[in-house]
């Protein structure tokens, strides 16, 4: 049977969290009628190391037990040992009666992963495994990144195995448009997007993932005039497309990531989407953003801006204010993705989520 986030099983994990810790209800959001926590957990940043593995499966079974139902992650953080270490802790938190379909795992594919448990960078990873298995071309690559439809089902297809489970909620294509756009141009660029989302759509069908986005840095961070700008509104028409010929009526191109946090406010100030910001374009369309880089990995902490969010948010710490200010934007903004693993970080985090967000 195919497992992933369900509406009843989000619900049922708003209700338990609300009851066992007493949190704010206004800490789930909904979108497509999923109950979403206010705050997700990334798992990008650590050691290649047991211990690192250690830490990141201990934070995500604290984070799921302490209110967090969103898991990001991607083949290539940490050489796919991020993935792994949550697979990890998915069996422990079933364990203690978090079921599947409980909470939401997003992950990227596009940039060469490495191995790091078959001892392979990426680039031995090229030769030792996607040259050698005929699954790309040299020419396919840019900048390390690939979105040809034999790699993309051969990373996918890894990462259910590295995350051990049978439907990824949320699969990104990781930076393609920052990585590939300029080097493409716009004209091949998008024709090779739309193949992509043809796949995913097959993949859908497949129940192998359920919802498909793209995970950004610069490209909705810059004007129109930029050769890495992406387009929503023709993305989406491009997915709707993909979808349409396999006789659907809908998408499941459903989310963007970006880089969001109160140094790098462009998606609510830069007009850069027919006149619009990302966050008014993503409203209009109905698209669900989450937000990387919430506290910049740690470099905006002693940031003298930080100062006054953290006397007007009334919180303890400056991790926690650059938290709140991302939390308390709201839809279409479902959640910062956080990464945390030292258990004080996780405490600290977590404690945040006692806290209301204002929207």
């Amino acid at each position: 049977m195919t497992e992933h986030a369900t509406k009843v099983g989000t619900n049922t994990y708003r209700e338990r969290i609300l009851k066992e810790l007493n949190l704010p209800e206004n800490h789930f959001r909904e979108f497509l009628g999923l109950k979403f926590s206010s705050l997700g957990m990334g798992t990008y940043l650590g050691e290649l190391d047991s211990k690192t593995d250690k830490l990141v499966t201990n934070a995500v079974i604290d984070s799921v037990k302490g209110g967090v139902n969103i898991i990001d992650t991607a083949i290539n953080y940490r050489l796919q040992k991020a993935e792994r270490s949550i697979k990890k802790a998915l069996k422990s938190v079933k364990r203690r009666g978090f079921e599947r379909n409980q909470y939401f795992i997003s992950t990227k594919v596009g940039y060469i992963p490495g191995d790091a448990d078959l001892g392979l960078n990426a680039r031995s990873y090229i030769q030792e495994v996607l040259l050698k298995e005929n699954i790309i071309t040299r020419n396919e690559i840019i900048g390390m990144n690939c979105m040809s439809s034999s790699y993309l089902k051969h990373q996918i297809t890894q990462s259910l195995k590295n995350l051990g489970v049978n439907c990824i909620d949320l699969l990104y294509l990781h930076n393609v448009a920052d990585a590939q756009k300029k080097v493409l141009g716009e004209e091949r660029f998008y024709i090779k997007l739309k193949e992509a989302f043809e796949l995913l759509e097959n993949l859908i069908a497949q129940k192998k993932i359920q919802y498909y986005g793209i995970a950004t840095w610069d490209c909705l961070r810059v004007p129109p005039s930029s050769p890495v700008h992406l387009d929503i509104q023709h993305t989406f028409e491009l997915a709707s497309k993909a979808a349409n010929a396999q006789g659907k009526n809908e998408s499941g191109f459903k989310f963007f990531m970006l880089p969001f946090n109160f140094l790098m406010p462009e998606a609510i100030n830069l007009q850069n989407q027919d006149g619009k910001t990302v966050f008014q374009k993503a409203q209009e369309l109905e698209l669900g953003l989450f937000a990387a880089v919430p506290l910049m990995q740690a470099r905006s902490l002693g940031h003298p801006k930080l100062r006054p969010f953290m006397e007007k948010m009334d919180v303890d710490t400056a991790a926690q204010a650059a938290l709140q200010f991302v939390r308390n934007i709201g839809i279409p903004l479902i959640a910062p993705l956080v990464g945390h693993k030292q258990p004080a970080h996780v405490r600290e985090n977590l404690s945040l989520l006692l806290l209301p967000p204002d929207s």
